[in-house]
């Protein structure tokens, strides 16, 4: 295979790749032989015409299958070969297939290499803001859930009989209950507001350049995520157009966030040699949050 990369700017490429030669001749007729089996020819048994009379009569979806079938492993060929680590899906174009080769032209933007220092993201300050579940707090619980029984049984419930219905002995252990629950929604809250001071940071601290393509795939895939929300509430499909370009003005930037803190905390994977394949943002945050500073 010849393959040539083409330098467009920072992070765009462009590659075209050019196969002939025996081993390429060899591949096309096995794929179009296995092609062939599912291509109905008069006068022969399914699978049994030869090449050259598929090739006679079915020329165009022999090609067509070929391509949708290979031009992906090729493009992957090409790419190891010229050691290039794209980031998206590429635009392929200019393809051309004869008898004896195949050429086509992939465009496509590489993975940004972001540049660290330790000083990015070790020793993050974190400004710790203790928590605890007061009486009133504890008090409007059991009243809400006074109220969504009143609703079913029509009538007021006391304490005792609250608990009970709860599936506790007695008040003070309700209370207790209540309150760990609580607890458990200040302990999440608690970390979102940790999680964010950690990307606010690195989003500061730390340059990358985005992948456009990558960024706007992204943006639509949100935008898109937005709309089937609002359409499981209910909302007209005219309210939703209305406000169209309002919730993609809104999204575009958590889009560009979101894209620009994923390198960033594949880099620190990197550079600190954490093993974080499937789980990245989770054993990142967790290194970060170990070496950060508490006030």
């Amino acid at each position: 295979m010849k393959v040539e990369i083409k330098k467009v700017d920072k992070l765009k490429r462009i590659l075209k790749a050019e196969l002939s030669g025996e081993d390429f001749i060899n591949e096309k007729k096995t794929a179009y032989k296995e092609i062939g089996k599912n291509i109905k020819v008069a006068g022969f048994r399914a699978g049994t015409a030869p090449l050259e009379i598929l090739e006679k009569h079915h020329s165009k979806a022999l090609k067509e299958e070929f391509l949708h079938k290979m031009l992906p492993i090729y493009y992957e060929k090409a790419l190891a070969e010229a050691k290039m680590h794209p980031a998206g899906l590429p635009r392929i174009y200019d393809v051309e297939l004869t008898d004896t080769s195949l050429s086509f032209t992939a465009e496509f933007d590489i993975k940004p290499e972001v540049e660290l220092k330790e000083s990015d993201y070790r020793e993050i300050k974190i400004k710790e803001k203790k928590f605890e579940v007061k009486e009133d707090e504890i008090e409007k619980v059991i009243a809400n859930l006074k109220e969504g029984i009143k609703k079913t049984l029509d009538k007021d419930l006391t304490d005792d009989e609250l608990c009970k219905w709860a599936g506790y002995a007695n008040t003070a252990e309700f209370k207790d209950a209540v309150r760990v629950e609580i607890s458990i929604e200040k302990l999440r809250e608690r970390r979102k507001r940790i999680d964010s001071q950690i990307s606010q940071h690195l989003l500061k601290a730390i340059d990358v350049a985005l992948p456009q393509k990558e960024v706007e795939h992204y943006h639509k895939e949100l935008v898109n995520r937005e709309i089937h929300n609002l359409k499981l509430r209910n909302v007209p499909d005219e309210d939703i157009e209305k406000y169209k370009k309002e919730i993609e003005d809104k999204l575009k930037p958590l889009a560009e966030d979101e894209i620009k803190l994923y390198y960033i905390l594949e880099a620190i994977a990197k550079k600190e040699g954490l093993k974080a394949e499937n789980n990245l943002g989770e054993v990142v945050l967790g290194f970060l949050l170990s070496v950060a500073k508490y006030e």
